[in-house]
């Protein structure tokens, strides 16, 4: 807990020390993580749980009892009894014990539903994160698209002064600068959204200054470098095996719920009363009282019957949730690998001749052997390729953070497991 919170002045003070400040990729995560609003409010749940874990399991308190009996009121001789008695239930079954591990398994509970939270905060932060690295590259490529639309444009003017070119040129050259424009216009109003959406999962404000210092390559880089673990252990599936587990143990509970427990009192009684002849003596006695409960009516069948299909229910879930994350890993590592194979090729053989074909096009406008027309075709199908490629690169992101959150391969959440697992086989 102190790390986490050294970890979040760190971040924080490095944020605001600049007012324009950028933080790495991980160092997003690891905000969000310390300083996201929802999940400090659902680390409560834990503390709950080891409340009821504190509280569970104790002895029902001993009853003290008090009575008393005279004949004042009726005008008799004065005869009268008073009884003190202490009483205490003693468990005849395991019902105590049951209730303690029952709540210890809920903390268990407790802190796997954390870890699936961070799990899927670190995933939707990833997205967002990636839309944002995907917008900045958008917007850069646009700005140099932009800035060659510009150039086209002055060169028409030039040729337009020089009798060399014609009106319809000097047209399309303005029509491209807009289309461009515009485009990046979108681009920006995309980032920003996303900027805003990502403050809000690190519990910034939309005033807050904040950007990502990384690349979207750079992204895929770092994202590519962790490799899937051999053992997966993913916090939700864990969740229901505890919740199996729990299942058991209630079985057993209702089953010696049915015994409530003997109650063992001991009696002092002060009884003062008349004796003939001699008139009004006083006695005093020191009894011992048991109470055994008979499951005779009640024996919890019914309770019984219903957390074994509980257990039952658990268990379905189990094999299901197991089967989706086999096919959900499958289905990461070909989508990984799929996007990994297209996007060198689209390198190789789509986006390097084109972009060859475009630079040998524009020499030849440039001496007047090509038309204008045909260069502007040409250099708007190269920015859409180009568009396409930052398209594919952020999708290659994309999968590779979902591969991160399938397996639940982020270092917080495996060392966390870890912390965690130690902790329950103590």
């Amino acid at each position: 807990m102190l790390l986490k919170i050294f970890t979040l002045f760190t971040l924080l003070a490095a944020l605001h020390s600049a007012g324009a400040s950028s933080i790495g990729l991980e160092s997003v995560v690891q905000t969000s993580l310390a300083n996201n609003r929802d999940l400090q409010a659902a680390r409560y749940a834990v503390w709950k749980a080891k409340g009821r874990l504190a509280q569970a399991g104790k002895w029902p308190n001993p009853e003290l009892e008090l009575s008393g009996l005279s004949d004042v009121v009726f005008r008799n001789e004065g005869a009268g009894a008073f009884t003190v008695g202490l009483a205490q239930t003693f468990p005849v079954t395991a019902r105590l014990s049951l209730a303690r591990e029952a709540a210890r398994v809920d903390v268990f509970r407790a802190l796997r539903e954390i870890r699936n939270r961070e799990r899927l905060l670190i995933a939707e932060v990833r997205t967002t994160s990636i839309q944002i690295l995907e917008a900045k590259a958008r917007i850069q490529a646009l700005q140099k698209l932009l800035a060659e639309a510009d150039k086209t444009s002055a060169l028409a003017d030039q040729r337009l002064a020089a009798g060399q070119g014609t009106l319809a040129e000097k047209s399309l050259a303005l029509v491209e600068q807009r289309r461009i424009a515009n485009e990046l216009d979108s681009a920006r109003l995309a980032e920003n959204l996303a900027l805003i959406q990502l403050k809000t999962l690190l519990g910034l404000g939309a005033n807050d200054p904040l950007a990502i210092s990384d690349s979207l390559a750079e992204a895929v880089k770092k994202l590519r470098a962790a490799k899937p673990p051999k053992t997966i252990h993913r916090p939700d599936v864990d969740l229901l095996s505890l919740e199996e587990e729990k299942a058991g143990i209630e079985i057993a509970l209702a089953r010696a719920e049915a015994w409530e427990g003997i109650r063992l009192g001991i009696q002092y009684t002060y009884d003062q009363n008349t004796d003939e002849p001699e008139g009004l003596g006083t006695d005093q006695f020191l009894g011992l009282a048991v109470s055994i409960p008979l499951p005779v009516w009640d024996q919890k069948k019914g309770l019984v019957e219903e957390r074994t299909a509980q257990r039952n229910e658990t268990q379905a879930r189990l094999r299901a949730a197991k089967l989706d994350l086999e096919n959900a890993l499958a289905s990461a590592l070909r989508r990984v690998a799929l996007l990994e194979s297209r996007l060198a090729a689209f390198d190789s053989k789509t986006l390097e001749p084109v972009t060859q074909s475009l630079e040998e096009l524009t020499t030849a406008f440039e001496t007047g052997r090509v038309d204008m027309r045909d260069l502007f075709t040409v250099r708007e199908k190269l920015a859409q390729l180009r568009l396409e490629r930052i398209t594919l690169e952020a999708q290659l992101a994309l999968a590779l953070s979902d591969l991160e959150s399938t397996t639940g391969n982020h270092p917080a959440i495996r060392r966390e497991y870890l912390a965690a697992s130690q902790e329950k086989n103590q």
